[in-house]
């Protein structure tokens, strides 16, 4: 009785480790992965950031503050009114909600 108590219970605790170290290697996998991508994602959300801003400034081109305009980007038309910016030229600002 006690052998087969014994077996059982090293049977289950080398499936218990082998599922352990096949999961840590699976997350460790996935983590690389991932920064691999999210480097990749911050350089074009840069790139992104910068063509939003360039087509919210001229969105404003020949607007006054406080007018009603909008814009699209990326098939979304966007709302708002013309604001200045931090560099006091108007630009795109979305209403609060």
């Amino acid at each position: 009785m006690k052998t087969t108590m014994l077996k059982i219970l090293t049977a289950s605790l080398l499936c218990f480790s082998g599922v352990t170290f096949t999961h840590a290697a699976t997350n460790h996998t996935a983590k690389s992965t991932h920064m691999a991508k999210s480097s990749k994602t911050a350089s074009h959300t840069a790139d992104s950031s910068k063509s939003v801003m360039q087509k919210e400034l001229r969105a404003c081109m020949k607007k006054q503050q406080g007018e009603w305009v909008s814009y699209s980007h990326n098939g979304v038309t966007f709302n708002g009114t013309c604001e200045p910016n931090e560099n006091g030229k108007l630009q795109f600002k979305a209403p609060a909600p």
